[in-house]
């Protein structure tokens, strides 16, 4: 008994011990947003360059650099890399255009082409691969559009909350989107048509700077230090309560964890959602965090205003 009592002691400790990266990868510049896809970490700096790493040994795979910009002062500055994503071997960027402007690109064979340009006037925050041909674009104005790129046109404009967009996320099968904005609300539609399924209120009371969508659990990561996991069908909620803005989380790919930039220390802490307590605390993000990513229900990966990209694995 005595035996079975101090193996359970010591697993608990193990499980909820605080955690240092297993790797720690040096960007060109301040990373803007990383992502991962197929095995791969894709990162979007503040030095012009989109990057990709792999994840087994953090070893770096390509660097495609963008040519440098002039600011509203007529100086040339080196683009920032709002928004990046993968599919299959093409690349995608929201990159900072001049006099404030962006531009969306894809990257083939590591040759970057312009899919929507600066004359467009269109402000975008972020893009994702829905498919090869069609692209979810999100506009600072909270307008989503989904981009034909073969034909190079719009198929829909929505606008899913009169507030200023924030982020949002597909789910798995990239058929449904999760937007979140100043007002704490989030949108739930239909990636390919923009019909809004339904809206997630009462949890945040605020902007929600981060969206995760998983199966059937939305996370979102507050400025009102809260750290909220909706349940799709039934809207109902659970609450974690963190000491600073939540600026970023994610949801490990089976639902197990719930992770959130948690402190003013830039710690990240995992939740266990079953059990709802604290599973392990991720230690040495240096700066504000940005983004947090889950590889697999082990790894996750994660990125702050800095050069540095930290790779995790949980015991």
């Amino acid at each position: 008994m005595k035996y079975f009592l101090l193996l359970g002691v010591i697993s608990s400790l193990l499980f909820s011990a605080e955690l240092q990266p297993r790797s720690v990868i040096e960007a060109s510049g301040n990373v803007q947003q990383v992502a991962f896809v197929d095995g791969n970490i894709i990162a979007g700096t503040s030095a012009g360059t989109l990057e990709v790493y792999k994840l087994s040994d953090a070893t770096k795979l390509s660097k495609i650099e963008f040519p440098k910009i002039k600011d509203f002062t007529g100086d040339e500055v080196s683009p920032k890399i709002f928004s990046v994503d993968m599919l299959e071997k093409t690349l995608l960027a929201v990159v900072q255009a001049t006099n404030g402007s962006r531009e969306l690109y894809l990257v083939e064979d590591g040759k970057p082409k312009v899919l929507i340009d600066s004359k467009a006037n269109l402000f975008i925050s972020k893009a994702k691969f829905v498919d090869k041909n069609r692209i979810l674009v999100a506009l600072l104005s909270n307008e989503m559009l989904l981009w034909d790129v073969k034909n190079k046109k719009e198929i829909y404009r929505i606008q899913p909350n009169p507030s200023h967009f924030s982020d949002f996320a597909l789910n798995e099968s990239k058929t449904m989107a999760a937007s979140s904005c100043e007002s704490g609300e989030i949108t739930l539609f239909d990636a390919l048509s923009g019909k809004i399924i339904k809206v997630l209120k009462g949890a945040n009371v605020d902007n929600v700077y981060k969206v995760d969508f998983k199966k059937e659990k939305v996370l979102c990561a507050g400025q009102d230090r809260r750290g909220i996991v909706y349940d799709v069908s039934s809207s109902a909620y659970d609450r974690f309560d963190g000491s600073f803005l939540l600026y970023a989380g994610a949801l490990s790919p089976s639902l197990k964890f719930a992770a959130f930039a948690f402190n003013e220390q830039n710690d990240i802490v995992l939740f266990d959602l079953a059990s709802k307590s604290k599973a392990h605390t991720l230690k040495g993000q240096k700066s504000t965090l940005n983004t947090i990513v889950f590889a697999n229900d082990k790894e996750l990966v994660s990125s702050s205003d800095d050069q540095f990209i930290m790779i995790w694995r949980l015991p």
